[in-house]
């Protein structure tokens, strides 16, 4: 009999874990962190538990970007000289190098159908939007000397449908974010300084295609901001106590991830192994945001949009997940 009440209390514990993973969407992220000497990309939930070394490599590596399935990830790492993109399976030791160039490649974002990564290249001079297929063929410039001349690093962002890009620019065309189609056709801007009062930058698209969240710097720091995708309704969601940079938004479309450093700092911008950096969570709704790293060193947060332990849960991840789902607590609490 207590062999028999033992299975039960697992079966059910396990069925409240898969309950709890689709009731929180992806409840985990990736960042990058200097912890250990050099940049390495991290994992971690929601609730701040379970930390995980994906690289764990010698080199650095940073700026992560999840496939839509979860299982593998794309980043930045200069392994082999000078920043290339690379694409690692969750849960193996090798890695495979998407570009190859000597100029730096950076800034990955991969699309929502899992057939593209779009990135950053300075192969030009300038800093441009390229994007490659997962095999590491199919190169194809996006943006346009003429038309765009992005001065800044114009990080690209996909549509939720796959069939555009948003990026922020200094060029000819004006200061603030700007759409594409996904073959670099069609260029316009949608925001500008006057919707944020401040200079938009690293916007990333809502799950419902109907918002853009992004850094804004102005008079009063640099926070994270959420308006429509014309710009209207902007509103800013980050503390006013901290800069606050790199949003990120969750699958679901409630949260926002970013990474913050105190105000006291003169420039947040430039990544400095010295900052005192964490990574943040905030509704979407506003609130107080929860800090969910314990390092000082934690940059660049993605969702993973898949949970990789959806099949093969530890422990540990069971554990904090059936403990967050007893003790009922909000995230922003």
């Amino acid at each position: 009999m207590k062999r028999l009440y033992m299975l039960f209390g697992m079966t059910f514990l396990f069925s409240f874990f898969l309950l709890t993973v689709n009731a929180w969407g992806a409840p985990f992220i990736s960042f990058h962190s200097h912890r250990t000497g050099q940049a390495d990309i991290y994992i971690i939930d929601t609730n701040g538990k379970n930390l995980r070394n994906l690289t764990n490599h010698p080199a650095e590596d940073w700026w992560a970007t999840w496939a839509p399935d979860g299982r593998s990830f794309a980043f930045v790492s200069n392994r082999d000289g000078n920043p290339e993109i690379y694409i690692k399976k969750f849960n193996e030791a090798g890695v495979r190098r998407l570009t190859n160039h000597p100029e730096s490649d950076y800034g990955p974002a991969w699309s929502p159908d899992g057939n593209w990564i779009a990135f950053v290249s300075k192969r030009t001079g300038e800093s441009h939007i390229y994007k490659i297929d997962i095999n590491g063929k199919n190169l194809q410039r996006l943006t346009n000397q003429r038309r765009d001349s992005p001065i800044s690093a114009p990080i690209p962002a996909w549509s939720p449908d796959g069939q555009s890009i948003v990026f922020s620019s200094l060029g000819n065309n004006g200061i603030g974010i700007f759409v594409m189609d996904a073959d670099g056709k069609n260029p316009r801007q949608i925001i500008d300084q006057r919707h944020v009062g401040g200079l938009p930058s690293q916007p990333t698209w809502s799950p419902d295609g109907k918002q853009i969240a992004c850094q804004v710097a102005s008079k009063e720091g640099i926070g994270i901001y959420i308006m429509d995708i014309d710009g209207q309704n902007a509103r800013r969601v980050s503390s006013l106590r901290t800069w606050s940079l790199s949003p990120a938004w969750s699958p679901d479309g409630k949260w926002i991830a970013y990474d913050a450093t105190d105000r006291e700092i003169a420039d947040p911008r430039e990544e400095n192994p010295n900052l005192v950096r964490h990574i943040f969570i905030v509704s979407v709704e506003g609130g107080e945001p929860r800090q969910i790293t314990q390092h000082p060193q934690s940059y660049r947060p993605a969702w993973v949009l898949e949970s990789p332990f959806s099949v093969s849960p530890t422990a540990d991840t069971q554990t904090t997940l059936w403990g967050r789902l007893k003790q009922d607590e909000h995230i922003t609490q």
